[in-house]
């Protein structure tokens, strides 16, 4: 990782006081193919050491694997073209209480297996849901 601390007029952007060049290696899970690459990260923070900068990096990408992931990935929601009122929004919930019922269940099924085994059994899943009503108290 690469720390530069900067001024806004330099980089032509308000409010950026800090960039970091950060190197990743991955490996698809698949295929076993490796890659290199590197991004670059703006900061309005000044000064910041660089243990701090990588968790920042790592949190925000912990919000796309947990939520935004499994929305797309499993419930096509980026698909979706919804364009009356309300739609988008009552799909969204509809979509984020399946996604809670999938993790409540705490099966090792994918979510895709998962909605596709459940989807004619609503019943299971409103006694999943009345078994324990604080759907927001998970792990």
């Amino acid at each position: 990782m690469r720390y530069i601390p900067v001024t806004p007029v330099q980089v032509n952007f308000p409010c950026v006081y800090s960039v970091a060049e950060i190197h990743r290696r991955s490996t698809d899970k698949k295929s076993g193919q490796k890659t290199k690459g590197q991004r670059i990260y703006l900061s309005s923070r000044a000064s910041e050491p660089p243990a701090n900068i990588l968790q920042r990096v790592r949190d925000r990408w912990s919000v796309e694997n947990k939520n935004h992931h499994p929305r797309d990935a499993t419930l096509f929601e980026d698909k979706c073209r919804c364009r009356t009122r309300n739609t988008a929004a009552n799909l969204a919930l509809l979509r984020g209480a399946v996604l809670m019922l999938w993790k409540k269940s705490k099966t090792k099924r994918t979510a895709a297996d998962f909605i596709r085994s459940n989807q004619r059994n609503i019943d299971a899943q409103i006694a999943l849901l009345n078994k324990n009503q604080r759907l927001t108290n998970m792990e």
